[in-house]
C-alpha cells in the first residue's frame, strides 16, 4: 500500500511538472508574439565608420562610430560579456554628438592580449581609444562594468577632470567588488570568500568549459534565468534572447578573468575627487547592480544627476531606451554643447 501512495505521489508530481512546463511554454510564446520589439534587428545595426586599432600589449580593439568626425564626443563601455551591439538604441544617435563605440578587449571582435586583465588594465584600454579617436573633449557612458572603468579612468587622471573628462554617464554600475550589490549581496559576498580558490582552479578548466558551453542548446530555463537576472517583469523578449546571444558568445576565460578583475575594485573613498557632471541611471529591478549602488555613487559624488527608472532591470539601455536617450541626449548637450561646423 505504501508503495503504491509512493508510485501515486511520484506520478502526479510528473502530471504537475509537465503541466508547468507547457504553461510556461506556453507564456513565452504569447510573449514572444505580444512582444512590440519582435522587429528590430538586434546585432544588424553597424556604425557609420569602423576600424581595429593596435593596444600596448599587441591587441587589437574594434572601433566602431557615428556622427560627425569631431575632437568632440561621447565614447560607450559596454558591460561584462557584451559587446557594442548593446548599444543598439543609442547607435541610432544622441543628439547630434559624435558617438564612439568599442568592443572591450577579449569581446566581440577584439582581442584579449597578452596584459593581465584587470580593471587598471581596461581603464588604460579606454586611455588608448580616447586617444586614438583624436578627441579632444570627451563624456564617457559606461554600463556596469563599464561604468567602473569609466570610473577608475577619471580617477587616474585628475588632472584631465574639466578639460578632457567634461563628464561622466554611468548605467546600473556600482562603486565596489560587484558582488557586494548583487540581490542577496551580503550572504553572496561571504560565499563568494570561502570559494574564491576553487573558482580559480575551476577557471583554469575554462578551454573545457568553452567547448561545454558551445553543445548547451539555449532553454526555456535559461530564457527564464536572465530575464530575472537582467530585465524587469515584462521586458521584451526579443531583448532577452538578444542579450543571451551576446553572453553565450563570450569566452569562458575572459568571462573568469573578468569576476576576478572585480574583486579588488573599490573607489567608494575617492568618488568625491570626481569632480565633473556625472548623470547616474539605475533601475528599481536591477538584481546584478540593485539601485542603491547608483544612490550611493550619486549622493558621493559632487556633481550628479540620479535617474533611477521604475521597474528596470540591469539592461536599462535596452529595457528603457528611450528614457535612456532621452537622458544621454540632454546630459550631453549640456555638456559638450554644438557640435564644432568642420
Amino acid at each position: 500500500m505504501a508503495n503504491k501512495k509512493g508510485v501515486l505521489a511520484l506520478a502526479g508530481a510528473a502530471v504537475g511538472l509537465g503541466v508547468g512546463i507547457a504553461a510556461e511554454r506556453s507564456m513565452l510564446k504569447r510573449r514572444r508574439r505580444n512582444d512590440p520589439e519582435a522587429g528590430e534587428r538586434f546585432g544588424t545595426r553597424r556604425g557609420e565608420r569602423s576600424r581595429k586599432i593596435t593596444l600596448r600589449d599587441g591587441a587589437e580593439t574594434f572601433i566602431e562610430e557615428v556622427g560627425p568626425e569631431s575632437k568632440t564626443g561621447v565614447v560607450f563601455i559596454h558591460g561584462s560579456a557584451l559587446r557594442t551591439d548593446l548599444w543598439h538604441y543609442q547607435m541610432e544617435g544622441i543628439g547630434n554628438q559624435r558617438l564612439i563605440f568599442y568592443d572591450m578587449r577579449g569581446h566581440g571582435l577584439s582581442a584579449k592580449g597578452d596584459a593581465e586583465y584587470t580593471i587598471d588594465t581596461l581603464a588604460d584600454d579606454l586611455e588608448e581609444v580616447i586617444d586614438a579617436c583624436g578627441l579632444e573633449e570627451v563624456v564617457i557612458a559606461g554600463h556596469s562594468v563599464g561604468g567602473m572603468i569609466a570610473l577608475k579612468f577619471a580617477l587616474a587622471h585628475l588632472e584631465l577632470l574639466g578639460s578632457k573628462i567634461k563628464g561622466l554617464a554611468l548605467l546600473n554600475t556600482t562603486y565596489g567588488p560587484a558582488v557586494e550589490t548583487l540581490a542577496g549581496g551580503a550572504a553572496i559576498t561571504r560565499i563568494e570568500r570561502v570559494t574564491r580558490r576553487p573558482f580559480d582552479l575551476l577557471g583554469t578548466q575554462a578551454e573545457k568549459l568553452q567547448r561545454l558551453r558551445e553543445v548547451i542548446r539555449p532553454s526555456d530555463a535559461i530564457f527564464w534565468s536572465v530575464a530575472y537576472a537582467g530585465f524587469g517583469a515584462g521586458a521584451s523578449a526579443k531583448q532577452i534572447d538578444f542579450t543571451y546571444d551576446m553572453l553565450s558568445e563570450t569566452q569562458a576565460d575572459v568571462i573568469f578573468d573578468l569576476i576576478k578583475a572585480y574583486r579588488d575594485y573599490d573607489v567608494r573613498d575617492r568618488l568625491s575627487e570626481v569632480n565633473v557632471p556625472v548623470l547616474v541611471i539605475g533601475g528599481t529591478h536591477d538584481r546584478l547592480t540593485q539601485s542603491h549602488a547608483s544612490e550611493y555613487i550619486s549622493g558621493a559624488l559632487p556633481k550628479s544627476d540620479l535617474h533611477v527608472l521604475n521597474g528596470c532591470g540591469h539592461m536599462s539601455m535596452l529595457e528603457r531606451h528611450r528614457d535612456v536617450n532621452r537622458l544621454l541626449t540632454k546630459f550631453t548637450a549640456d555638456i559638450l554643447g554644438p557640435v564644432p561646423v568642420g
